[in-house]
């Protein structure tokens, strides 16, 4: 049974290709990216493509282009992981300010994705994922 459907946005091939291994395993249909320059916006999104329940996106730092790509999934209401390698705390809440649902740090190991994901899509299906807490950082 499919738990979820989960978009994996990283420019680091082993990171996609280490994500995707670990949540397949634990049930969840995965679509990757390795450009941080497009996201379907939620509502053009063709009948026969499943939209991603969640977006999580890898990075090394937040730069000009994971903030776009931020911006733009929170403008098109997606739920966003960030898993970054290097965040100051300054940056961090500054991205819990914006809106993201979590933030997480790289590296990780195949268990905590799977568990930080699974969390993340409890609070998706009841459609209440830190919603009344963002802009409380």
């Amino acid at each position: 049974m499919m738990q979820g459907h989960i978009l994996v946005i990283d420019h680091q091939a082993y990171w996609r290709q280490f994500s995707t291994d670990a949540l397949s395993a634990a049930g969840y249909s995965v679509e990757t990216l390795d450009t941080y320059t497009y996201l379907p916006p939620r509502e053009k999104t063709s009948a026969e493509k499943k939209m991603p329940d969640l977006v999580v996106l890898g990075c090394a730092r937040v730069g000009p282009e994971e903030q776009e790509l931020i911006a733009l999934a929170l403008t098109n209401r997606y739920h966003l992981l960030v898993l970054c390698s290097f965040l100051p705390w300054q940056e961090m809440r500054a991205l819990f300010l914006q809106g993201v649902d979590d933030v997480v740090d790289k590296p990780y190991t195949s268990k905590y994705l799977v568990r930080i994901v699974k969390d993340a899509m409890e609070h998706v299906e009841r459609g209440c994922f830190y919603n009344k807490n963002r802009g409380e950082a």
